[in-house]
C-alpha cells in the first residue's frame, strides 16, 4: 500500500514541478508570514524549496530517499540548505534542532500523518519563541474520494477543525483561510463522484492558466470554502 502512494505522490509532484503559477500562489500565501531561518517538513522535491532560499538557514526534511537525491542537488549549490533524511519525530530529537527555526512550513503533508495533532507538537518544539509554523492542508471533508486515499490522505480539514487542533497543541491560530474555492468541486467532482485515482496532466494544467484570475478574485472575496486551507499559528510560550 506505501507503495501505491508513494507512486501516487510522485505522480502529484512532477506535476507540481511544471505548475509554476500554482507553487507562486502558496508561496505568496507564506511570504507575508514567513522569515529567518525556516525548516520545510516534507519538503518533496523542493517545489517549495526554491522559494525560501534566501533566507540565512534552511532544513528541509524528508524522509523519502529519492526525494533527497533532488533535494541534494539544489543543496550542492546553496550552501544554506541542508537536507535531514528521515521523519519528523527523528529531526526533532536532534538538540541543534529544536527551538532553532523561526519558521516551520508544512504544505500538504499534515493530511498524511496519522496523529495530526502529535505532529503538531513536533513542529512547534523546532520554533523558538514568538516563532511561526505555517501550514497548507487539503480542506472541505466533503471532498474526501479515491484520490484521496490513494494519496494516502488520513482527512480533508475544515476551519473547525484547525481552531480544534492548535487549542489541543496550545499554539495560538493567528489566520485562517480557505483556498481555491472552484478547486473544491473540481476535487468533489474527481476524486468523490467519479473516483479517480490520479491527477490528470491536462487537469493540472489547466488549473495552473487559471490560478492568476482564482487568486486575484479570493484576495477581494475570501471564498467561504475552498480546496485547501493556509493557516498561521504562533509559538506564545518561552
Amino acid at each position: 500500500m506505501k507503495e501505491n502512494h508513494l507512486h501516487a505522490l510522485s505522480h502529484s509532484l512532477d506535476l507540481l514541478k511544471d505548475t509554476y503559477n500554482y507553487n507562486h500562489w502558496i508561496y505568496s500565501l507564506l511570504r507575508r508570514y514567513h522569515g529567518g531561518d525556516v525548516c520545510e517538513v516534507g519538503a518533496g522535491t523542493g517545489n517549495l524549496t526554491q522559494f525560501f532560499l534566501n533566507a540565512s538557514r534552511v532544513l528541509c526534511v524528508e524522509p523519502e530517499e529519492e526525494y533527497c537525491a533532488v533535494l541534494r542537488k539544489l543543496a550542492a549549490v546553496h550552501l544554506n540548505l541542508e537536507v535531514f533524511k528521515g521523519g519528523l519525530a527523528e529531526c526533532a530529537r536532534i538538540p541543534s534542532v529544536g527551538g532553532a527555526f523561526d519558521t516551520v512550513v508544512c504544505v500538504n503533508v499534515l493530511e498524511h500523518i496519522k496523529d495530526d495533532g502529535e505532529a503538531v507538537d513536533l513542529m512547534k518544539s523546532l520554533l523558538k519563541a514568538d516563532g511561526r509554523l505555517l501550514l497548507y492542508v487539503p480542506a472541505a471533508p466533503w471532498a474526501y474520494g479515491q484520490l484521496d486515499r490513494q494519496l494516502g490522505h488520513y482527512r480533508r480539514y475544515s476551519r473547525k477543525m484547525i481552531r480544534s487542533l492548535s487549542i489541543k497543541c496550545g499554539i495560538k491560530l493567528e489566520h485562517c483561510i480557505y483556498v481555491n474555492f472552484p478547486g473544491a468541486f473540481g476535487w468533489f467532482l474527481h476524486s468523490r463522484l467519479m473516483g479517480r485515482t490520479m491527477i490528470a496532466p491536462e487537469n493540472a494544467r489547466a488549473v495552473d492558466r487559471l490560478v492568476p484570475f482564482i487568486s486575484a478574485v479570493e484576495r477581494l472575496l475570501p471564498p467561504i470554502t475552498g480546496q485547501s486551507i493556509f493557516a498561521v499559528m504562533r509559538k506564545t510560550d518561552a
